[in-house]
């Protein structure tokens, strides 16, 4: 098939999943979307992986920014043209996080760069169902029959011993104020989706915090270290709020005993 000069020629699979996974991580570095490609469809060609996304930059559906600190390496998010690129490739993607004509707000960008880091490790790892994210979860708290009673990070469905485990993934870089949690602890409780919740810090010392400002809930909620879910993934040990330590894996299996339970009951 001939292009018009100056025209992009999408391909669906590829400049699909691209497109996708940087407005679902609302930026991502260079490294981590080659990452994605090599384990999303295979591509471990770095030179045609480069020309793909220099292409897609080029004809603006990408933005490519470069920030001090991460030592010179590309980051990258959606435009709106981007998004209208997915549309026709299929994919109606609700609540993109679009940049405007400015820098990225730098303080989300490590952020998000740990949440990509997060959902990289799960699908590297084979336990990755699926993954929502913040954009989306946000479109869906519009409606009351959909919404959740928080805007989670992401949310994440994860295969453990041939089951599947649903639960809210909360990337917690700062501590927040006592207010701030007695109100999100308010909001955990009266949750009637899920019945999972993860936060990783990237501080071992704030699962203590966090632990002591969850204390006395009756919630699955599961505190662990961020770099140790990287390297040992469901072999990473979790505190859970009620100050128990056990494995991530262990935590998902009293998830999916407490679903079943409840469907039981219903």
């Amino acid at each position: 098939m001939r292009y018009q000069k100056g025209s992009l020629g999408l391909n669906g699979l590829k400049d699909t999943a691209i497109l996708r996974f940087v407005a679902d991580s609302g930026c991502v570095t260079h490294g981590q979307l080659a990452r994605f490609a090599r384990m999303d469809y295979g591509e471990w060609n770095r030179r045609v992986f480069n020309w793909r996304i220099r292409r897609l930059v080029s004809h603006h559906l990408v933005r490519k920014q470069v920030v001090p600190y991460l030592e010179g390496e590309s980051l990258y998010s959606i435009t709106r043209a981007g998004v209208q690129a997915l549309e026709i490739l299929g994919v109606t993607f609700l609540g993109a996080t679009l940049e405007r004509e400015k820098d990225a707000r730098e303080a989300r960008i490590p952020h998000a760069l740990a949440l990509s880091a997060i959902r990289l490790t799960m699908q590297a790892t084979g336990i990755l169902w699926q993954w929502i994210p913040e954009s989306f979860i946000r479109v869906m708290n519009l409606s009351p029959v959909s919404g959740y009673e928080k805007v989670y990070d992401a949310i994440a469905t994860i295969w453990v011993n041939e089951e599947r485990a649903r639960i809210a993934i909360e990337y917690e870089r700062t501590l927040k104020s006592q207010t701030k949690y007695e109100k999100i602890r308010d909001a955990i409780e009266h949750e009637s989706q899920l019945n999972g919740f993860l936060y990783l810090v990237p501080i071992p010392q704030m699962v203590l915090n966090l632990t002591y400002e969850f204390r006395g809930t009756r919630r699955l909620i599961f505190f662990g270290s961020f770099n140790e879910f990287k390297e040992k993934v469901l072999d990473a040990e979790v505190r859970a709020a009620n100050y128990h330590y056990m494995t991530l894996r262990e935590a998902l299996q009293l998830v999916i005993k407490l679903e079943k339970s409840k469907q039981q009951k219903a």
